[in-house]
């Protein structure tokens, strides 16, 4: 009896019968015999071939903001190339106009699209802004679902601060389903008004710390689970392992100082330190003076980025931050009655309580930054800012509790731009996907008696609205957008 073999060891060997074959005809089979039934068989034949190899095809998936695209996500990208091949089609699914802080994001969603099909990205999907403003696990299931039910992504890859991916692995497999003693914790944590975040990090370290077996110490548990990297690459690894996906799981451990809020001489700084020269940039000089100042950032980023920022801004659109949010936020805290300030998503009647009793004394003063008075009022040991952040998000498009019970899986893949290797992707994407493809804004019309995909796509728009009426007094842009496609080494509107 042969020893048996794996599909993913057959596949080659499969492959080259056919190839062998097919080069058999074309240099041994004389002209006189290429009848017509043997030429249909030879289609037949080259056409399994085709379809075995576009089925042994790895195709890698990215989940990120890009806010903005610098000099760590290239390398990501050259990662994935070095692992899996130079052809290898990268597909991306990126957040839209806000980002998983809840903060606005810097640039619109179009810049950061024709930048990553200039850096070598082949398939660009929006994240629905439900998912692309939760919590590290709400992020994780609507990305990582996403790239699962396109039904081409075989390998996802993801940076984080640890090097190792079974201990983040071991991390991920701690649940308050399979663990009574963490369900315990974790219920105890969140009595004493702890956030669910907060409490899942006690819950795990009480669970690691009561076990002798346990892989990971606490003290190495404490100093992972610090880093936002680490938890929402354990948030990937729980949302692949629950869902029974095949997805190959590979980290890239970041360099440097990704978190940093100043700009050090250093190839890959952190999105945190761009964005602060950025904004200050912007704030304090003229148009001529920051497009001018604009070359600092050609050892960080890469040009394309640079070049889609300086198009954005030479034409008065204003880079959006965390300030702009809080600014637009006050008056609706004031204005909104408690009880619908309340069913606000991640609000709660505490918070929203919290937020008007703060918000009614609050003086600003103009010498000082709006954002770390308002971070210095409202930041609490319950409430995280960041928690704050995102109902102030869902607050400014509209977003309710109701809405992320409603919501709780993502109806769609918006198409934001592709290469022409993508295409390739899409059209496989287009057969094997169990989820409806937008290309355009109107698309969503045809589901309209669906209420999960009505509402998704609702709040979809009302962000994109939101962030172009502040950037550049504009709305409905998105009814309006066409998708991106970059070929010949150009970018192009279909």
């Amino acid at each position: 009896m042969p020893a048996s073999i794996t599909a993913a060891e057959a596949i080659p060997q499969i492959s080259a019968i056919f190839r062998n074959f097919a080069l058999l005809y074309f240099t041994e089979v004389s002209e006189g015999i290429s009848s017509s039934p043997f030429r249909k068989a030879l289609n037949r034949v080259y056409l399994l071939y085709h379809f075995i190899r576009r089925s042994n095809m790895s195709v890698a998936g990215i989940v990120a903001e890009y806010n903005p695209l610098h000099n760590g996500h290239l390398r990501l990208f050259r990662k994935v190339r070095e692992d899996l091949g130079e052809n290898t089609p990268i597909v991306v699914i990126m957040s839209g106009e806000f980002v998983q802080r809840g903060i606005p994001a810097l640039t619109d969603r179009t810049s950061r699209v024709c930048a990553l099909l200039s850096c070598g990205v082949d398939v660009v999907l929006e994240l629905p802004f439900t998912f692309a403003t939760g919590s590290a696990d709400r992020f994780a299931h609507g990305a990582v679902q996403s790239l699962i039910r396109s039904g081409v992504v075989t390998d996802l890859y993801f940076g984080a601060e640890h090097s190792s991916l079974s201990d983040l692995s071991a991390i991920s497999d701690m649940d308050p389903e399979s663990d009574p003693m963490f369900g315990e914790v974790l219920e105890d944590c969140q009595k004493k008004g702890l956030s669910y975040a907060a409490s899942w990090q006690q819950a795990a370290s009480s669970v690691i710390a009561s076990r002798k077996d346990s892989r990971i110490s606490s003290d190495d548990f404490e100093r992972i689970i610090r880093e936002p990297n680490n938890i929402l690459a354990v948030a990937y690894l729980r949302e692949i392992s629950r869902s029974g996906s095949s997805i190959r799981p590979h980290l890239l451990v970041r360099e440097d100082s990704y978190h940093e809020e100043d700009l050090k001489e250093s190839s890959f700084p952190s999105a945190t330190a761009l964005r602060k020269q950025i904004l200050t940039r912007y704030a304090t000089l003229s148009k001529g003076g920051f497009i001018s100042s604009s070359s600092e950032l050609i050892p960080h980023m890469p040009i394309p980025m640079i070049a889609e920022m300086l198009h954005l801004w030479n034409a008065s659109t204003i880079p959006m931050g965390e300030k702009d949010l809080i600014a637009a936020s006050i008056p609706l805290i004031r204005s909104t009655d408690p009880a619908r300030l309340s069913s606000v998503a991640h609000m709660g009647s505490q918070l929203s309580g919290h937020l008007k009793s703060e918000v009614r004394s609050l003086h600003f003063d103009p010498q000082k930054d709006i954002s770390n008075t308002f971070r210095q009022a409202v930041e609490t040991r319950c409430f995280s800012y960041t928690r704050i952040l995102r109902a102030l998000a869902s607050l400014a498009v509209g977003q309710t509790e109701d809405d992320l019970s409603l919501l709780s899986d993502p109806e769609y893949l918006r198409l934001l731009g592709f290469s022409e290797k993508g295409r390739t992707v899409l059209k496989s994407m287009r057969s094997s996907s169990d989820l409806p493809i937008f290309s355009r804004a109107s698309d969503a019309f045809h589901f309209g008696k669906d209420p999960s995909i009505s509402r998704m796509d609702e709040l979809d728009r009302l962000s994109h609205d939101w962030w172009t009426m502040k950037a550049r007094n504009t709305f409905e842009e998105d009814f309006k957008r066409e998708v991106i496609q970059f070929k010949r080494n150009r970018l192009y509107r279909s």
